[in-house]
């Protein structure tokens, strides 16, 4: 037994140290996943926004769907630029009126924001981000209206290119290399009036990753 121990030592130590680090080196686990060296993330998914119409009294807030559709150029693994585009559906809540306004008419909100996103988190798995964009929102509200009856006749804001906003955090769940998952959650207010109509917003949606960095 003893001499067994000893061939076996004798042939480790006569195994040349170069073919030993090769061996350790190709096992060593990647500390940085490949897909945070991607240039671009394009990103598609179902959008909600809990959204106010009306500063008035006896107007209620709705819940819109829609779409999100958004590009980021990615400068280093964890700094980039985004542009997203947004279009919000619903149906405003109408008190009854003189107006022939009906109680349920349609409106739209489309938002065309951009600013910094970054990666805070990036693991093999999963990552985290935020992001802080601005720019600005088109709402609709006139479209089951009556012709000659302005929404503001209820309270309800006036067709208006507004100023927007949306700042809040992301996260990816990694399915390849080159696609995740992604759930967004936004303040995302805009200001059709005086004051600040607060929405919050979320989105779900997948992401695909092209393009190489070229890190030094």
């Amino acid at each position: 037994m003893f001499r067994l121990f000893a061939l076996a030592a004798l042939g480790v130590c006569l195994v040349p140290q170069h073919r030993l680090q090769a061996q350790v080196t190709a096992t060593a686990p990647e500390t940085e996943a490949p897909q945070y060296t991607n240039r671009w993330d394009f990103y598609g998914g179902a959008q909600y926004s809990h959204f106010n119409p009306s500063p008035g009294v006896g107007i209620h807030a709705i819940n819109l769907l829609g779409w999100n559709g958004s590009a980021t150029a990615w400068f280093r693994p964890n700094v980039g630029i985004e542009a997203s585009a947004r279009g919000l559906y619903g149906n405003l809540s109408i008190p009854a009126n003189n107006y022939g306004i009906p109680a349920s008419p349609a409106m739209s909100e489309h938002l065309f924001l951009f600013g910094p996103d970054t990666r805070l988190v990036r693991r093999p798995r999963y990552a985290l981000g935020m992001h802080a964009l601005i720019g600005a929102a088109y709402g609709v509200f006139d479209s089951g209206f009556p012709a000659g009856v302005s929404p503001q006749t209820v309270g309800i804001y006036n067709n208006k290119l507004a100023f927007g906003l949306a700042a809040g955090g992301s996260a990816d769940y990694n399915l390849s290399p080159r696609l995740a998952v992604r759930l967004i959650t936004d303040w995302q207010p805009t200001k059709y009036g005086f004051p600040w109509q607060n929405e919050f917003a979320g989105s779900v949606g997948i992401v695909y990753k092209v393009g190489s960095l070229n890190i030094r």
